[in-house]
């Protein structure tokens, strides 16, 4: 009886390690998907403003990642309106555009976009398309004094 329990809980203490660790990867891998999404949106981002703030691109997308710099972050919020994603499903599920609308406050827009594979989306876009059964979902972009 003894071997029988020792060998159970060899087996659970297995599974729930082995859960654990796909658990963990899972979610270090929903990180990274969407901080190359984030990356992505904040290079053509800090081209933009660029031009539009006589700053340095480098600057101002070492800004938009977080590094403080209180001067480039008010000329930021000084101009820009709102900023969203919006995911579409093209005519391929596994063909997803990833499109990035800025609009300035003096009526001017910005709109690029980029096509990942459905497997390169972060896991909770993939269920929300799953569940809305919608071939659009929006989602808005903060930056990151936001504190979203």
């Amino acid at each position: 009886m003894d071997n029988i329990t020792n060998v159970l809980l060899s087996i659970s203490g297995i599974i729930g390690l082995g859960s654990g660790a796909f658990y963990f990867l899972s979610k270090q891998n929903e990180t990274e998907t969407r901080s190359n999404i984030d990356r992505w949106f904040e290079e053509r981002l800090a081209i933009s403003l660029a031009e539009k703030l006589d700053e340095s691109a480098e600057e101002i997308l070492a800004t938009l990642q977080g590094t403080s710099n209180s001067i480039i972050a008010d000329k930021i919020r000084e101009i820009i309106d709102s900023a969203r994603l919006t995911f579409t499903r093209e005519k391929s599920i596994d063909d997803i555009e990833i499109r990035l609308s800025v609009d300035y406050i003096n009526g001017q827009s910005l709109s690029v976009a980029t096509n990942w594979n459905w497997d390169e989306l972060p896991g909770i876009i993939r269920s929300e398309f799953i569940k809305s059964d919608s071939n659009t979902l929006s989602r808005p972009w903060y930056f990151p004094w936001d504190n979203q």
